[in-house]
């Protein structure tokens, strides 16, 4: 649990300014309007604790952040904003309890962006912050398609037309894909583009639900459908109560299913639980009948081992049994925890299927293990156990000025996601620890600035520490940017 709570932190820590004072969260979401062509909703929100208020001429407290935002193409500039974003006038600094939230919206033609924001406490310059996220626009008129999903943190009805308006409401983005124990409510708002086009006269159906991230499995008591009527935009704008959603890493799913249920369209959306309230009650498994593969074949001084090795493709509820069996002694549970892991896998073969796995932990465990962690611990096994071997690894281990490193390339990952990659380093020199620094895999670590950590051997020499160097300076010898192809 404490690996995976890392890696949550981790996910976090890169959608907020990184190597800041200033402490910000961004997200960027995709949109059609009624003149056929699209838009980027950049929702950016910033921490008032750590911002410098001054007293002004109307005898109140206020802070001042100077922004920039550049959407980019191909490294060029193709369109930038640059303004000051004011706090609300308050009487005492003693207890700031709202942040600074603000909202743009640039229309842009399809392609890939990169989107950067760049922050500076007006009243204390030397205060800065940082943000950078990738985006892509592909939409089609005549196509049927789903916005990104917005997360909303707060909405009203609209009494007057603000940058908040959104179909008769102001709301209010939520710009971290993090619920933590004190949130019960998950709000989000989409709309579906062309559905008269694509439906012409027939109902269809928009089914919406949770589901595990690794699993992919639909969670019962967080779905629910609804008919919908053809129309050029269809509005989807609801909550989930998350009280009892257990701690996880999950996907919000919106499908678009025809008339013979068949699923036409979806969007999928990665967010992170974090729920404290629920308390682990194991549900111990002495009743459980053990196939005799299971009970024979697996050793009393090897169950712990195995057991630890399921973390990486682990549900959310097997995290707990894992976590609760971590200290245990009683060989007949462990044994029959293994036995119902695989079970629930393959009803047919369960010590097929656990061997066919078990390969893989030994090919972890060889490759990939540490003087301090075995290789299903590692950062490489991990991703190894995930996602199976990748099609194409790419070493370096000896670039000008850069630790090694290694690029892997899968062509094909669930759920659908083609042309995925993920960077290791080894920052240290001396052990077979190499650390993921960045992926472009929906859930797992991304971070803009991955090409400086490669080169972070030379402090600052290529801006590593310094945030207002963006653009990575030509690197002779480098074949990063072509292993990423």
């Amino acid at each position: 649990m404490i690996k995976k709570l890392l890696t949550i932190l981790l996910i976090i820590s890169w959608f907020k300014s990184a190597g800041s004072n200033i402490q910000a969260t961004m997200r960027n979401c995709v949109f059609h309007s009624v003149a056929d062509t699209s838009f980027i909703e950049t929702q950016l929100t910033i921490e008032s604790k750590n911002l410098k208020f001054i007293y002004n001429e109307q005898k109140k407290w206020q802070a001042t952040v100077q922004v920039t935002v550049l959407y980019l193409k191909d490294s060029v500039v193709v369109k930038h904003l640059k303004y000051l974003l004011f706090s609300e006038l308050i009487d005492d600094t003693l207890s700031i309890k709202y942040n600074l939230a603000d909202l743009k919206r640039v229309s842009l033609p399809n392609g890939n962006y990169s989107i950067e924001i760049y922050l500076q406490d007006y009243n204390q310059q030397q205060s800065t912050g940082f943000l950078a996220e990738e985006i892509k626009i592909n939409y089609q008129k005549d196509s049927l398609s789903i916005s990104d999903i917005e997360l909303v943190e707060s909405y009203n009805e609209s009494k007057t037309k603000s940058i908040y308006t959104k179909n008769g409401f102001d709301i209010l983005p939520y710009t971290i894909q993090y619920y933590p124990t004190a949130l019960s409510k998950l709000t989000f708002y989409a709309e579906i583009y062309n559905s008269d086009f694509y439906f012409k006269q027939d109902n269809f159906l928009t089914s919406i639900y949770i589901r595990e991230s690794l699993s992919g499995k639909a969670l019962e008591n967080f779905i629910f459908n609804s008919k919908q009527t053809p129309a050029s935009t269809t509005v989807l704008f609801s909550s989930f109560n998350i009280s009892k959603l257990p701690t996880g890493n999950y996907f919000l799913t919106i499908e678009i299913r025809n008339k013979k249920n068949e699923q036409v369209a979806d969007r999928n959306l990665f967010f992170i639980r974090t729920n404290t309230a629920i308390v682990f009650n194991p549900q111990f498994l002495d009743s459980l009948k053990v196939a005799a593969e299971f009970e024979n074949k697996l050793t009393d001084d090897s169950l712990n081992f195995f057991i630890q090795s399921l973390n990486p493709i682990a549900s959310n509820d097997e995290h707990n049994y894992i976590s609760y069996l971590k200290k245990s002694t009683d060989y007949s549970v462990m044994r029959a925890f293994i036995y119902k892991f695989w079970l629930q896998r393959n009803v047919i073969n369960p010590y097929g299927e656990w061997e066919i796995y078990k390969s893989s932990v030994y090919a972890v465990e060889n490759n990939f293990k540490t003087q301090i962690s075995h290789g299903y611990e590692t950062d490489r096994g991990i991703i190894y156990l995930k996602y199976g071997a990748p099609d194409q690894i790419n070493k370096s281990e000896h670039e000008p000025g850069t630790y090694p490193y290694e690029i892997w390339h899968y062509y094909f990952i669930s759920p659908n996601q083609s042309n995925v990659h993920f960077i290791f380093y080894n920052s240290d020199l001396v052990t077979n620890n190499y650390k993921l620094i960045h992926s472009d895999a929906i859930g797992e670590i991304k971070n803009p600035r991955w090409k400086f950590m490669l080169n972070d051997a030379f402090k600052n020499k290529k801006g590593v520490t310094n945030t207002d160097v963006t653009e990575f300076p030509d690197s002779w010898g480098s074949h990063a940017d072509e292993f990423m192809k």
